[in-house]
């Protein structure tokens, strides 16, 4: 297990792929995870893992820190109302417009995020890999790059929770850095499905 320097109560909203993965790959660093789930049964694994408790959606971003939307775009603003206010709270936008384009004429997904949650401190992340790698942060043994971009205050927090499942790790910066990680989401989908390199690969850096 990681070794912390803050030990955080995230809520991970949608126990779908992305969403169970990240949840399994926080819980293993040693935060607390809140699954919020409308349906409990779809979440019952991950309510047998230590440190992860399985609520509805409403309950779980309540006592949560830091909310992790994981859920497709069609449902960010059913889901963001249905949990109530957001303010106040670290949220990380995991989402991808794949098959449609950003809501609303949104310059990005996290923007909309932001329309729909007033007040909260929206960060884009853990969108530019496949979900199976979210768990451990690495592929082939090796620290998988991670983009992470948005607000100032909640940037910080999601690059310490990051870290803290293995990824490596690159502050982009603020709110107008945000269209580059989901450009990067848009590459690593190209490559995986259009070009054919399928979905076991992720980006690095190369440091001399």
């Amino acid at each position: 297990m990681t070794e912390l320097p803050v030990a955080r109560t995230v809520a991970v909203v949608g126990p779908g792929k992305v969403g169970s993965q990240l949840v399994r790959g926080l819980a293993r660093a040693g935060h607390q995870v809140l699954v919020g789930a409308r349906d409990a049964s779809r979440a019952a694994e991950l309510a047998a893992l230590e440190g992860v408790s399985v609520l509805d959606p409403a309950a779980a971003t309540a006592g949560a820190e830091v909310v992790v939307l994981a859920v497709p775009v069609t449902a960010l603003a059913d889901t963001v109302a249905s949990v109530g206010d957001l303010a106040g709270k670290v949220v990380v936008d995991a989402t991808n417009a794949v098959t449609s384009p950003v809501p609303d004429g949104y310059d990005t997904v996290a923007a909309y995020v932001a329309h729909l949650a007033p007040g909260a401190a929206v960060v884009k992340a853990f969108n530019t890999i496949g979900a199976e790698h979210l768990a451990d942060g690495q592929v082939g043994g090796v620290a998988a790059f991670l983009p992470v971009a948005g607000d100032d205050t909640g940037r910080p927090v999601v690059v310490e929770l990051a870290s803290s499942v293995g990824f490596d790790v690159a502050d982009l910066g603020g709110p107008d850095a945000v269209r580059l990680v989901e450009d990067a989401a848009r590459l690593w989908i190209h490559l995986a499905f259009k070009c054919g390199w399928g979905r076991d690969f992720g980006f690095g850096v190369l440091r001399q």
